[in-house]
């Protein structure tokens, strides 16, 4: 079993920072436009992978209204996979809400997510920075000095992955209690992969019977339950090999859902629904060298979010083995599949 929860243990570590790995962004490029235009940029750029990181977080708590009976458990490994709205693969950049930087080929243009596809330099559109420090000294601070392309995106859906969502992995223990009511319990310490960054998270939440408060329990169709969840993860990424530089981002989130449950046979169809919540910080941290300065600590900017969540799924218990899945509604539709060892 320790050997089991080791091998989770790490597989969700590589998972959380495999965005940042994948992604290759140029920092430098974005840092040139100056702070604030590169805090927009950025923002931008990275919003559908941090918002679809904040929806998955809320998802895999659990796959039945029935709690565990005194001192039953589960050990539990789910893999969400947010997915990214075709919206949300292109953000416009408009002129008008940067300084520094500008598109030289009209007022706006559509430019690739970090979740957008993966463009070929010609086809990505061309960003300009102005001179303001009339580095050629012929009287103009506003002539372009440097062009580049535009930041591309991963191109996942065009990958063998075949869907264009975020992966949210997570470990979870369940243990039941007195009077129907079941803890789980999400932990990983502060953990380091090989120099690459390193990850630590926490979660806790509580399931509690609620058909046994209702007249007539006992013939009650379906369990009916009430959940409370709350998770956190924090993670920093190293940029270089010097481990000077780093982006580092803290995810929380929580969801209070109704759930009911019916049991046939070896199979249990669950659905929930109630409201979500979540939140992210980011930020790149050190110092960072431009053409014309040097930043300290250059970026930081938060995405927020809330809202209704409806999911439906499946469990299949065969002995002490479960296999489930569910797919939820909610800001970005996403997709959980687990599997776990339950007794009791």
């Amino acid at each position: 079993m320790k050997r089991f929860l080791k091998q989770l243990r790490v597989l969700v570590v590589l998972m959380s920072i495999s965005t940042f790995s994948y992604a290759q962004i140029d920092f430098d490029s974005f840092l040139e436009a100056g702070v604030a235009d590169a805090n927009r940029l950025l923002e931008l750029y990275m919003q559908p992978a941090f918002e679809g990181f904040g929806n998955g977080m809320n998802s895999g708590w659990y796959n039945t209204a029935k709690p565990h009976k005194f001192l039953g458990f589960d050990v539990t490994a789910n893999v969400s996979m947010a997915r990214v709205p075709d919206a949300s693969r292109f953000f416009t950049f408009r002129n008008s809400e940067y300084e520094n930087v500008f598109f030289a080929g009209g007022s706006s243009v559509e430019t690739p997510t970090l979740f957008g596809p993966n463009l070929g330099a010609d086809d990505l559109p061309q960003l300009s920075f102005r001179d303001f420090d009339d580095i050629d000294n012929d009287g103009d601070f506003m002539e372009e000095l440097i062009r580049i392309s535009a930041p591309t995106g991963l191109g996942i859906d065009e990958s063998e992955l075949g869907i264009n969502a975020v992966p949210v992995p997570m470990v979870q223990l369940g243990l039941g209690l007195f009077k129907g009511t079941e803890v789980k319990l999400r932990y990983i310490p502060e953990t380091d992969i090989d120099g690459e960054g390193n990850v630590n998270l926490f979660g806790i939440g509580v399931m509690h019977d609620i058909g046994q408060y209702l007249p007539g329990e006992k013939l009650l169709p379906i369990d009916l339950a009430g959940f409370v969840g709350y998770t956190n993860l924090s993670s920093q990424i190293y940029v270089n090999d010097a481990q000077t530089q780093s982006a580092d981002f803290d995810a929380s989130s929580w969801t209070v859902q109704a759930v009911a449950s019916k049991k046939i046979l070896f199979a249990t169809v669950f659905a929930g629904f109630g409201y979500t919540n979540y939140d992210v910080d980011f930020g790149l941290n050190g110092t960072f060298n431009t053409e014309s300065e040097t930043l300290t600590d250059p970026i930081a900017f938060n995405y927020a979010n809330s809202g209704m969540r409806a999911n439906v799924g499946l469990r299949l218990k065969l002995l002490f083995l479960t296999l489930h899945g569910e797919y939820a509604l909610q800001e970005f539709n996403t997709l959980t599949v687990g599997v776990g060892i339950s007794v009791r």
